[in-house]
């Protein structure tokens, strides 16, 4: 056994690792014995190419430069749906949806080109079902659900079924094509706030006789679906915990009376929180304090049965042929698409690939909680630096990184992630924070970010990096805090608000809530109402709330990454973190990404990123002296 400083270890993972040396997986679908999913690739541009697996072995659908995804409300979802081999799909070249026949050589397109995307797509006998975002309109686009005809021209851009609300989601038809489903909502609430479910009956001219069903004020209606029998299973969080609900021709009700999370917020149009198996049954999963379950929910008793096929995480549930597919998390490897049995056991037919760690150097994560500043609990995760053969030195507490996930609402997960075991085989420990307003822990936890965000999240991030500490778990004099988006937000309002952090990165963060509030896109563009205080009336709060503002009071030193093309949170709000930090006399890095947006996909620039990062932590906590 090597001893060696904490954050010096020789990791067997490179930033390549993180970048061309695995895929992302989503999106998975069965169609009869066929399963079909989604594969983001660094490697290629961080192109998203279809692949199917058609019993035997996985094969990419589309050669490059086909790039299978949608920009509604500009995080997606629902790019793609599939039915008996046809393949309909969203391409981002150019926007429009495209059809692909079984042994058909190449896609044609469905839709002509339009100031149109098309997201939460679900195809139907003859039809093919989509959110569409109409960007002609002003002042902001117009969403609206639309059917387009499988095999026709749909030279205007499809047959609006549904508009007048701010948003729709993903609809559900009925196996007899009588009925359809949606979710709508308006400003400002998000998809997790306020929702109405709706079904109205559908024929050959359109729909009518729409019908609210479940939601209003201050209930989230989620995902609903059909079930064989025509029955329609939904998730409500009427009770204060997301339950799977059914109408079966009697009314909606909850099936089950559990205080646990069975939905994850709807940031996108393509989610499967739960797959109906028959009249009776579905799988579902849910989270619990350690990590996620999932299992076959009974109606008749409101039972859910565990399944053999279980890991750390599940997404992206669906059913075909008597056998469910998904998108499984493992404890100690990357995720993989499995099929089988909704009792299990799975069967693997994909994975994400990438370097296959010694199961010596695998740090698991230990569930924690603490209290923060009002006395709450708070929940995280805590990873030991881990690698095989060497320890860090006897008087000394490794350097902690503290994540900060974004959303506000995401959620860390239990399941293995390089992007965590990177550090933890460096000798760094990590601490991923659930912060306030995180998924998984019921609404009033959700709830509890509302008028307070950039204060009591921050308050969670800081009493669990110090409580951490305390506990003999790390050097106090050598904390660290990371977050992108709503988790670089966090980053840069705990460096301007406490002395806690000695450096902290931000990945595409807010640092100017007005700035935000006023040049955001229009899914997010009235969340800080909620989160912080209606706009403009609350104009001095937002000042107040801003780090752009007080980078006079920044402790510690900063690393900022940002992408030009981010319409989420704008260029612009790095640019302007980093010059106020010049005008006040501080040093500041930025780095900016040509072409990449919310979030980076291209292997060049997450190699970059992550060589800037493990610098900048070296250099600033003055690892391995």
């Amino acid at each position: 056994m090597r001893t060696l400083p904490y954050g010096t270890w020789p990791s067997p993972l490179a930033p390549d690792d993180l970048a061309g040396g695995q895929v992302f997986l989503d999106e998975v679908h069965a169609d009869g014995a066929d399963t079909w999913w989604l594969e983001r690739r660094p490697a290629d541009g961080g192109r998203q190419v279809l692949v199917r697996h058609d019993g035997d072995a996985p094969a990419d659908v589309l050669p490059a430069p086909w790039n299978v995804r949608t920009r509604v409300h500009e995080y997606g979802g629902g790019a793609y749906a599939v039915s008996a081999g046809t393949v309909v799909f969203s391409h981002l070249g150019d926007d429009r949806l495209h059809r692909l026949d079984p042994g058909a050589s190449a896609p044609v397109a469905l839709t002509p080109e339009g100031p149109w995307r098309y997201g939460g797509l679900v195809l139907h006998g003859e039809h093919v079902y989509a959110v569409r975002e109409d960007h002609s309109r002003d002042p902001e686009p117009a969403n609206e659900l639309v059917r387009l005809d499988l095999h026709g021209e749909n030279a205007d851009g499809g047959t609006v079924l549904h508009t007048g609300t701010d948003f729709v989601s993903r609809p559900a038809v009925s196996p007899d094509g009588t009925r359809i489903a949606y979710v709508v909502w308006d400003h400002p609430n998000m998809p997790w706030d306020s929702t109405r479910l709706v079904v109205a009956h559908l024929d050959a001219d359109g729909v009518s006789d729409a019908v609210t069903v479940a939601g209003g004020e201050g209930v989230s209606v989620v995902q609903p679906t059909f079930g064989p029998d025509g029955s329609l299973w939904f998730v409500s969080d009427e009770s204060g915990w997301w339950l799977v609900h059914r109408d079966a021709g009697d009314g909606p009700h909850p099936v089950h009376d559990t205080e646990a999370d069975h939905a994850a917020p709807q940031w996108i149009l393509g989610m499967g929180d739960l797959a109906v198996l028959d009249a009776e049954r579905a799988l579902v999963r849910w989270w619990e304090p350690g990590g996620q379950g999932l299992g076959v929910l009974d109606t008749t008793t409101g039972e859910v049965v565990p399944s053999a096929g279980s890991g750390a995480f599940h997404d992206h549930l669906g059913s075909a042929d008597g056998e469910v597919v998904l998108k499984r998390g493992r404890a100690d490897g990357l995720p993989e698409v499995v099929r089988g049995p909704a009792a299990g056991p799975f069967r693997v037919l994909g994975g994400s690939g990438g370097t296959r760690l010694d199961p010596g150097s695998v740090s698991t994560p230990e569930p924690r909680t603490w209290r923060n500043g009002d006395g709450d609990e708070v929940h995280g995760l805590y990873y030991a630096p881990r690698l095989a053969g060497v320890e860090g030195p006897a008087d000394e507490r490794p350097p902690l990184l503290v994540l900060a996930h974004g959303g506000p609402t995401s959620r860390a997960e239990a399941a293995y992630t390089t992007a965590v075991q990177f550090w933890t085989t460096r000798g760094f420990a990590v601490l991923d924070v659930n912060y306030s307003g995180s998924t998984g822990y019921g609404r009033a936890y959700r709830d509890r970010l509302l008028g307070r965000w950039g204060e009591v999240d921050i308050d969670d991030c800081v009493t669990g990096a110090l409580a951490t500490a305390d506990a003999g778990l790390a050097d106090r004099s050598r904390l660290a805090v990371r977050g992108g988006s709503a988790g670089g937000y966090v980053v840069l309002r705990a460096m301007t608000t406490s002395d806690a952090f000695a450096a902290g990165t931000s990945l595409f963060g807010i640092g100017d809530l007005a700035a935000l509030a006023q040049h955001t896109h229009k899914f997010e563009s009235r969340y800080t109402d909620r989160l912080v205080a209606p706009w403009p009336e609350g104009e001095q709060v937002y000042r107040d709330r801003s780090p752009v503002h007080h980078v006079d009071r920044l402790h510690g030193e900063l690393l900022l990454l940002q992408g030009t093309d981010d319409m989420v949170v704008p260029l612009a709000q790095a640019e302007d973190m980093a010059a106020a930090m010049r005008a006040a006399g501080r040093e500041v890095e930025l780095a900016v990404y040509e072409g990449e947006g919310h979030g980076f996909r291209r292997r060049d620039t997450i190699v970059d990123a992550l060589e800037r990062e493990l610098a900048f932590y070296t250099r600033v906590l003055r690892l391995g002296t």
